[in-house]
């Protein structure tokens, strides 16, 4: 019974960064771009807005995981991210 409150609680959690991403910053956007730092070469892009950008950053420290586990150094794997603000639609 306790386990299945702690996994409610954090689905809740989860679900409510979306929800208050979408709802109150819809014009806030982020893109991250997995670089290798040796040859400057992009390997790995994702952006989005609002409720689109709540994880990328985090997916952007998986993705650099996976690839070291290949035949790249961890050390050589940068994630760049930006945001900005786009203009609200009329």
């Amino acid at each position: 019974m306790k386990n299945k409150l702690i996994y409610l609680i954090i689905i809740i959690t989860f679900s409510c960064a979306n929800i208050f991403k979408e709802v109150v910053l819809p014009n806030q956007c982020k893109r991250c771009e997995l670089i290798d730092q040796n040859s400057r070469q992009v390997l790995w892009t994702k952006e989005g807005c609002g409720g689109e950008n709540t994880y990328i950053e985090r997916d952007c420290k998986v993705e650099a995981y996976d690839q070291s586990r290949g035949n790249r150094n961890l050390g050589d794997l940068e994630c760049d991210c930006r945001t900005w603000k786009k203009e609200p639609e009329k």
